[in-house]
């Protein structure tokens, strides 16, 4: 297996911890009236890729309906071409720069930088990829699941 493979498989079994282990816990739900701070917030940490977390705000990715995480991604992390299976997914970065790009070939000369603020769509089945370079990147996902993600195979 390539590298890049190896990679996206590691990636690929995160998010299964990740979406299995956040949900545990969850803040809250939409029926619910609450809070949370980010020293508040519970990250659950990837053990094959030191840095990369994400903490579960809203509902439960496993299931069907909306839920809400906040995403961390390293400094130097790089995605590889992959999609999801969710209707849609809206993620706004936080904080950071993340360069994002469209299609199925990781290409960087596609990558558009997104700084705090910037917004990405991304509808079910449509591939994309990822990475960060000098500052690790937090952005906040809105979707509606379950989750699932599926990496580009060629």
């Amino acid at each position: 297996m390539s590298a890049t493979g190896k990679r996206l498989a590691t990636v690929a079994v995160f998010i299964a911890v990740a979406v299995g282990g956040a949900i545990a816990f969850a803040q809250g739900s939409l029926t619910t009236l609450f809070t949370v701070t980010p020293a508040e917030m519970k990250f659950v940490a990837d053990p094959a890729q030191p840095g990369l977390s994400s903490s579960v705000l809203v509902g439960d990715p496993g299931k069907s309906g909306i839920y809400v995480m906040h995403l961390r991604i390293p400094a130097a992390f790089k995605l590889a071409p992959h999609s999801h299976a969710e209707a849609w997914r809206v993620a706004t970065i936080l904080s950071g720069t993340l360069y994002y790009g469209q299609g199925d070939t990781f290409d960087e000369g596609k990558l558009k930088a997104l700084g705090p603020g910037s917004v990405i769509v991304e509808p079910r089945d449509q591939p994309h990829f990822a990475m960060t370079r000098d500052d690790a990147v937090t952005l906040q996902l809105v979707a509606d699941g379950p989750a699932a993600t599926t990496p580009v195979r060629k």
